[in-house]
């Protein structure tokens, strides 16, 4: 007897009507990251709107930075006609079209932190690739409290594996990877590059953090979730006092300062220096550390022991 094959659009529809636990289309807002680090498909998936106004971006893997997908409208569902879609809705559908693929995105909350995203894409070229289906399961960014602790700050995260960390010669290039994802670029600088990943090894670092991207005003790493702290051979630090820092405007430019010590420069960018603020006040960083000076090809924070 042969096997029936059930329409796409019966599986889709059947995806969209199995109701989870979690429901209320504003639970879906907020940026989310896939929970593989090594995965090659979609990488994180940013939510925005409530109720029937909804937006879906995404980004997926590409290198040397991830692809943006773009940002489209998303579809909110619930179970039944009657019910109020922003206490009750329960799955979001959008279609991202490339010049050669379609993929429709199906996300359902399965728990308070984690959604179920189902991909569908099909090759739109004439190809003779094969349509297919992915599930990834995503894990909501972590949001940190401001000074002030009446707002949130997002965190641009990429985790990684310390363990697999390793230094690669790529094109003559000395770059360090996590198996064939690199992490940082040091140019011909073999030494400095040695120097980064003993220093990732010895503080476990699994969490390179930026503050805007593509052209970061400020990197730091995290270990579980929480500032580095202890110290290591040659170390080249700058120490300061997380409590008397400001943010100021000197000319114009934003600067972060302790007292009269200059620490970070944001060139005309306000938002990026408050948003760096908030961060050395989360993780309560009184150390900048670098490695290469006065261009340092690794810059790291650390709070005292």
């Amino acid at each position: 007897m042969g096997r029936f094959k059930l329409p796409a659009m019966f599986i889709v529809f059947s995806l969209i009507f199995c109701a989870p636990t979690y429901a209320g289309i504003q639970k879906f807002a907020g940026t989310w990251m896939n929970t593989d680090s090594d995965t090659r498909g979609m990488v994180k998936l940013k939510i925005t709107g409530t109720g029937r106004q909804v937006f879906m971006q995404a980004w997926g893997k590409c290198h040397p930075k991830n692809c943006d997908w773009g940002q489209v409208k998303a579809f909110p569902y619930a179970n039944s006609i009657n019910q109020d879609m922003i206490k009750r809705g329960n799955t979001l559908t959008a279609i991202f079209n490339s010049s050669f693929s379609q993929t429709i995105v199906i996300v359902r909350m399965i728990a308070a932190d984690r959604l179920r995203a189902d991909l569908f894409t099909r090759f739109t070229d004439n190809s003779a690739r094969n349509n297919y289906h992915v599930i990834y399961q995503m894990k909501k960014r972590v949001t940190g409290g401001t000074a002030g602790g009446s707002q949130t700050t997002e965190e641009d995260c990429i985790r990684f594996n310390p363990d697999r960390v390793t230094m690669k010669r790529i094109n003559n290039r000395w770059k360090i990877v996590e198996g064939s994802n690199w992490l940082m670029d040091f140019k011909t600088n073999r030494t400095e590059a040695m120097q980064s990943l003993k220093i990732i090894k010895r503080f476990r670092f699994d969490s390179i953090c930026f503050v805007g991207r593509p052209n970061p005003s400020f990197t730091y790493f995290l270990a579980n979730g929480r500032a580095p702290s202890g110290s290591t051979d040659n170390e080249d630090c700058v120490r300061f006092n997380p409590t008397a820092i400001q943010v100021k405007r000197i000319g114009s430019r934003w600067k972060i300062v302790d007292h009269s010590h200059l620490m970070f420069d944001f060139g005309t960018n306000r938002t990026e220096a408050f948003e760096t603020y908030k961060i050395i006040k989360r993780y309560r960083f009184s150390k900048s550390c670098f490695v290469g000076r006065p261009d340092p090809s690794m810059t790291y924070m650390k709070k005292q022991m």
